[in-house]
């Protein structure tokens, strides 16, 4: 069964100003699309063609595992933006609180990761055995390979946040702290494509 591109949490231009509808259009129904259509290309008569997207990203070796892998991450970016921003609840504010003192220092930690970090890759908020952590990694180097719980993603890439600072800042505005509070508690991350 090939993989379909899933449709957004949210209208495309929902997350205006912070990112335009035309920026949500790129990513989603052009960069997004190609990459779920280059997953299909390499499944299709492959032993893969009907394992999950999950299976196929721990699983598989090479171009399928990063294309899988992308496909993964911005299913997981479109969950991790929403356009009531908000803050963190209690448990995952005290989780903050514990591992960088507040919000800023969290802020700092991604920004010092995301200035590190290549373009077209990914800065995580992570929760591992010992509490938070925040990892950069290309577009194929997830969270779930690692053994990490993924809270929240923001995606680095090139557009209106070339800039690491204004992405950073739209990310901040947009941050879905009641995803990552599901995520930290435990709660499924978001369906697969």
């Amino acid at each position: 069964m090939p993989f379909e591109l899933p449709a957004l949490p949210y209208d495309t231009k929902a997350l205006a100003p912070h990112l335009s509808r035309e920026t949500v259009i790129q990513r989603h129904s052009q960069t997004q699309r190609a990459c779920v259509a280059r997953l299909n290309q390499l499944v299709e008569g492959t032993p893969w063609a009907n394992a999950s997207l999950e299976a196929i990203l721990l699983g598989a070796e090479g171009e399928l595992a990063r294309q899988a892998a992308q496909a993964w991450a911005f299913i997981f970016h479109w969950h991790s933006l929403s356009p009531q921003g908000g803050a963190p609840d209690d448990a995952l504010g005290q989780a903050i609180a514990a591992r960088w003192v507040d919000i800023a220092g969290l802020r700092q930690a991604i920004a010092t990761a995301a200035s590190d970090a290549s373009p077209g890759g990914w800065v995580w908020l992570v929760r591992d055995a010992q509490g938070l952590e925040v990892m950069a990694g290309d577009v194929h180097d997830l969270p779930l390979s690692r053994g990490l719980t993924p809270l929240l993603v923001h995606h680095l890439t090139g557009g209106q946040d070339t800039d690491t600072a204004a992405g950073l800042d739209a990310f901040w505005a947009l941050a879905n702290w009641r995803f990552a509070a599901a995520n930290f508690s435990g709660l499924s991350a978001p369906a697969a494509c």
